[in-house]
């Protein structure tokens, strides 16, 4: 059955389908049936039928009436069918009338700017740049390689040609020819295998699934091992893995010096945040999840009880980290292509309700960054009040502490707009479009009390004051900000989304108001602080010293794990290693407490309940593997084959050879680490198999859910190699 969405020739933009008769065509489809007849009742009657052929000629029906064809612009489909997807081509949307007006594209760019926002956003992905991962990324791509590398022609369910994928050098990723949804419905063999492909590498760390766009932040703020780095506003957490792959470029995983802090206001949001993340294994010791208020985000830099350290020269608490992330609450204009359903609810008085908002996230921004480090400030909309208002009015309250870099060197392969200087303040209640050249003109009596109170002073364009001649000759400074190097990113320039962003560095303290003697007389308010929800505790001594005895670990286990080994329950039920960037920043810092950490670390042991021993994870094997000199047993790769087949299921020891039994049974229930007799030949491993009560073997191998793919692709990829030696 065809859909009844068809590919506009010539125009690039979706059309409905109809017969000869400029009636829709029937669907088989019961459930197709049944909302195309609801769309119908919440439309408006018509005397004519609907029609995209573009002919304005009058058309006669079967009755002999004379009807007016009305064309339709169709837009792309998503997951959500519950808004209407047909636009008028005769009537402009409030999106239309307010863009036109900002002049954020040449006049001759406005068409192309439109198809493209009406088309679907293409499929695009970037590859694990981790050390650690290069193997899988390498096999991953050879698997890929029929399609992404020599694609021949394909062509969709529609008949139409896909073209090839396009390579992203400065990402390390891929921009397919086809949208989310026409891949993901697919009845095509090839393209079926391309989003098999695509889940089970995105489950399993070695692609993200990301928007071009979206890329952009993490990228231009080149984050290094040693770097701190907060995420402010962080879920879905595309730019933490980001972040946290560039800290973990070198080495292996979570061996970087430095930290990523990810924050979300939602706790929900935050354990989604959590899920993305965890596909990164190990890297996650590197990182810390917290949920505040990103306008309040504590700096753990400020004692709880005792006095600030001031900056050097200011009188605000010094700044904790290097690099910042900014992706404020925004009204999303720029998520048209995969969010169409904002064309008919957009109204500019969406953006006023966030500038705000956005501007005390900015600034808690500038407070928390080190002098010399870089913050992104960007959004995911058009609207110059979300972006430019926002830059200029921080740049005003930082008093000369921040200054807006020239990112035009980073990333060159990246076509952008720069910003724009200029702008209008327009509201359009109930249809009707009202120009405000001034705050004051906001405020008459004429406007509405409540609409009064969305207006700001900073969301009106700076006053340009350009450099000028001083009475004795000597050049004299404007006082002009340069928003020209915010860059814009538009749809129509490299098939993308639209974005704005713009990097800024700290060159100085941030200067506040000189401190007077009848400030000391104001008894200070005392406040009753509650304790933080989430802690990360020591492990006790009393149960590293049972592991170490159980497991064999020496070495530097103790100068180098357990310092960083915490719990977050009085029973130390499951066991997490924190690497020292994170320990020191969020748990030793003097005003950590302040913190409601979410989530952390690398999971190393959890107590089974049930056994009553302490598990070790497969992910936690791998930190401190070299340390461990007991638990250790080998058998030969049939074995090895049966236990990965009974991937949560008990083998009996009694199935095994002698020699294995022998080597199983001097270990008393717990877990081990499993070999190959005679060498591991090539393969990863020890991998941590548990020996029960009942004197049996388990593979047990935990995940996140939805990230079940992970296991069994390991798993997999350990059975096809011990094909080749059995």
């Amino acid at each position: 059955m065809r859909s009844h969405d068809e590919w506009g020739e010539g125009d690039g933009e979706y059309r409905e389908d109809f017969d000869g008769g400029g009636r829709r065509k029937r669907s088989r489809s019961k459930k197709l049936v049944l909302a195309r007849k609801r769309r119908e009742l919440s439309e408006p009657p018509s005397d004519g039928a609907v029609k995209t052929g573009g002919a304005s000629e009058p058309e006669a029906t079967t009755s002999g009436r004379e009807v007016v064809a009305r064309e339709q612009i169709v837009l792309p489909r998503t997951s959500a069918p519950w808004f209407s997807r047909t636009l008028s081509v005769d009537e402009e949307t409030s999106f239309e009338v307010y863009y036109k007006k900002q002049h954020i594209v040449e006049d001759h760019e406005w068409r192309d700017f439109l198809k493209y926002l009406r088309s679907p956003l293409p499929v695009t992905f970037r590859m694990n740049r981790m050390a650690s991962r290069k193997e899988e990324v390498r096999e991953a791509l050879n698997a890929s390689k029929s399609f992404l590398q020599n694609a021949g022609e394909l062509r969709d369910d529609r008949g139409r040609a896909i073209p090839p994928p396009t390579k992203l050098l400065w990402c390390d990723g891929w921009q397919l020819g086809m949208d989310k949804m026409s891949l993901k419905f697919s009845r095509n063999p090839v393209l079926k295998d391309l989003q098999r492909w695509l889940v089970k590498c995105n489950n399993t760390g070695v692609l993200t699934r990301q928007a071009v766009d979206s890329m952009v932040p993490a990228a231009i703020l080149q984050v290094e091992p040693h770097h701190r780095v907060l995420d402010l506003c962080a879920s879905p957490g595309s730019k933490t893995t980001q972040a946290l792959e560039a800290l973990n470029a070198n080495g292996d995983e979570g061996s970087a010096s430095g930290c990523v802090i990810a924050n979300d206001i939602n706790p929900m949001r935050c354990y989604f945040l959590v899920r993305r993340c965890a596909a990164l294994r190990n890297a996650t010791a590197n990182l810390m999840v917290t949920t505040h208020q990103a306008q309040w985000y504590p700096n753990v830099n400020v004692p709880i009880t005792e006095s600030v350290n001031a900056e050097s020269g200011g009188r605000y608490p010094e700044g904790s980290y290097d690099r910042i992330i900014c992706d404020v609450p925004c009204s999303g204009d720029g998520t048209l292509r995969k969010n169409p359903q904002i064309w008919s609810e957009w109204r500019p008085e969406f953006a006023m309700g966030l500038h705000k908002l956005q501007l005390h996230i900015a600034q808690r921004g500038a407070a928390l960054l080190r002098v010399g480090g870089y913050m992104v400030y960007s959004t995911c909309s058009f609207n110059p009040v979300e972006n430019e208002a926002v830059v200029a009015e921080l740049i005003k309250r930082c008093g000369g502490a921040l200054e807006i870099v020239d990112a035009s060197d980073r990333i060159p392969e990246l076509l952008r707009r720069p910003g724009i200087p200029t702008w209008k303040v327009v509201t359009m209640v109930e249809g009707d479009v009202v120009e405000y050249p001034t705050y004051e003109d906001s405020q008459s009596e004429s406007v509405p009390i409540g609409l009064k109170r969305k207006f700001a002073k900073s969301m009106w364009p700076p006053a340009r004051q350009p450099g000028r001649m001083g009475a004795l000759g000597k050049r004299i400074k404007g006082n002009s900000i340069p928003l020209e190097r915010c860059m814009r990113l538009v749809p129509h320039l490299q098939d993308m989304g639209g974005f704005f962003a713009v990097l800024l560095k700290k060159v100085a303290p941030i200067p506040g108001p000189k401190a007077t003697p009848s400030d000391a007389k104001i008894p200070a308010k005392e406040y009753e602080r509650t304790g933080p929800k989430h802690i990360y505790s020591k492990v006790s001594t009393a149960v590293i010293k049972t592991l170490k005895k159980d497991f064999g670990l020496g070495g530097e286990f103790d100068s180098k794990v357990a310092p960083n080994l915490f719990s977050r329950s009085d029973d130390d039920k499951s066991i997490v290693y924190i690497a020292d960037g994170v320990k020191e920043h969020c748990i030793d810092s003097t005003g950590a407490g302040r913190m409601k950490c979410v989530w952390s670390g690398v999971k190393i042991w959890e107590k089974s309940t049930r056994d009553d021993f302490y598990m070790l994870t497969q992910d936690g094997m791998r930190i401190i593997q070299q340390f461990i000199t007991k638990r250790r047993v080998e058998i030969s790769p049939s074995e090895l084959q049966t236990v990965l087949k009974t991937l949560g299921r008990e083998v009996p020891v009694e199935s095994l050879s002698p020699i294995s039994r022998t080597s199983i049974r001097k270990w008393s229930p717990g877990s081990l680490l499993v070999s190959l007799r005679g060498g591991d030949r090539g393969l990863e491993l020890p991998i941590v198999v548990n020996l029960r009560a009942n004197d049996s073997l388990k593979l047990i191998w935990r995940f996140r859910k939805g990230l079940e793919q992970a296991p069994k692709a390991k798993i997999k990829s350990l059975l096809s190699k011990l094909e080749t030696i059995v």
